[in-house]
Formats: C-alpha cells, structure tokens, sequence
C-alpha cells in the first residue's frame, strides 16, 4: 500500500500544474512562419514585405517597433546628456485591424491603413527593429516576423531581402512564404 504525504501530493499537484501551463502556453502562441522581410530598393529606401496565408492576402495589425539602444552603463546613470533626453525611445508604426498584405517604404505603409507612426520616420542607427504581423482570422494560428538593425539591413546584397530565416532572393522568400501556408 502506498502512502501519500503532503509532500509527495505537492510534487504530483506541481507536476500536474506545471505541465498543462506548458500545454496551455503552446496551445495558445501563433506559429511564427516566414512571412515578413525587409530590402533596400536600387534607390535606398527601406521596404517591407508581406505575406499571408490568408485566401483574401489579409494581415492582422502590422507594425514596425524600433526601441532604442539599452545604456551601456558605462556612464553615470543619473547624468543625461541633451541629446539623450532628445533620443525617441521607441520609434515606428502600427495598424489597426485587418489590411492587405502588401511590399511598400518601411516607414510610408499603404495610405488605406489606419497607421499610428510614433518617432521618427527613418531608420536609426543602433536601434533594433521588428515587423510584424498576425493571422487575420480570430484563430490567431500563425505570425509573421522579422527583426534587424540598421546596420544589418545595409548589408543585405541588392535583389535580396532579409527574413527571420537570414537573406535570400525574393524569389526565395516567396517560394518560402508559399510552402509555410
């Protein structure tokens, strides 16, 4: 006969809870697929690029978010300088609702979407940056993103774009983007 202390049934009750939090968090994340990209165009202007598996080319809220380099903590933190203070935290764009997946100027989206801009409207050097976008059904069964720097951006060679799965062709990125819907 086996007997339960308190002990053993806290380990079994944490075990139990503990395993359908795993469950429940990945039953309830979007798959991030290989949907959105980012190239400079001959002129060089930043672009991005996206894709849905949706039959109507729908995305769900895109947006680019910009966040400002962390301080180093070299400096003595209580001593801003005034180009710090003038420094945007955050900078970039999002859209409300549903839009049409579309390639368009990083930071000039489609005039039709409902874009609110935060910052300035140009990359930054040293900021890091995400595009991204959801699943335009209520199912909110996959994702697309990227993320990139300036810097990073620059380096990607013309007529090819970059993607959470490094740079490619576009012609790549599309034939990707096919085969993950």
């Amino acid at each position: 006969m086996r007997v339960w202390t308190s002990t053993t049934a806290r380990a079994c009750l944490s075990s139990v809870i503990s395993g359908a939090v795993m469950l429940c968090a990945a039953g309830c994340s979007p798959e991030l697929r290989p949907l959105a990209a980012v190239y400079t165009d001959e002129q060089g202007t930043a672009h991005a690029l996206l894709r849905s598996c949706d039959d109507d080319g729908r995305v769900r809220g895109p947006g680019l978010y910009g966040t400002a380099p962390e301080a180093s903590g070299t400096e003595d933190a209580g001593a801003a300088t005034a180009e710090d203070e003038a420094e945007e935290p955050s900078t970039g764009w999002e859209a409300e609702g549903r839009n049409e997946a579309a390639d368009f100027p990083l930071f000039a989206p489609p005039p039709e979407w409902a874009v609110e801009f935060r910052g300035p409207r140009t990359l930054r050097p040293g900021y890091s940056y995400e595009l991204s976008f959801g699943d335009p059904d209520d199912s909110y069964a996959y994702s697309g993103s990227v993320t990139f720097d300036a810097r990073q951006l620059a380096a990607v060679p013309a007529g090819e774009v970059l993607t959470m799965r490094g740079t490619m062709t576009k012609e790549a990125f599309e034939a990707l983007a096919r085969e993950a819907c």
